[in-house]
């Protein structure tokens, strides 16, 4: 899987996953949106964490495979939206009833960050 690097609006994630699913990227781009705006933000952050971990297609030299970046792509984002469903039902909360679904996903954010600095 890549970022589009024709049918993008913003960073090309809901491009490249149209042209692996079949589904029009717009679909992608209302559903993250939405998402955005139900979760305060959270889907947001993984359409960033999506932008940064998913590399750019490009025109000049032939790439292949990523199903790999795929099922990352649909594990991230199934976990986003359950750790999302748990902490609204009171779940992921800390030994003292702090919520840990914001820090949780700040450090998966920072862990993809970290190897996609060590990738290059």
């Amino acid at each position: 899987m890549y970022r589009s690097f024709t049918n993008r609006i913003l960073g090309g994630v809901c491009g490249g996953l149209g042209d692996v699913l079949p589904l029009n990227p717009w679909w992608f781009r209302v559903l993250f949106v939405l998402l955005s705006v139900l979760t305060l933000g959270a889907f947001a952050l993984l359409y960033l964490t999506l932008w940064m971990l998913i590399p750019q297609r490009t025109l000049l030299t032939r790439q292949r495979g990523g199903a790999g970046l795929l099922l990352l792509t649909l594990i991230l984002t199934l976990a986003t939206f359950l750790g999302w469903v748990a902490s609204t039902s009171g779940g992921l909360r800390g030994p003292s009833g702090e919520p840990l679904y914001w820090p949780g996903l700040f450090l998966v954010v920072a862990g993809v960050f970290f190897l996609r600095q060590l990738r290059g």
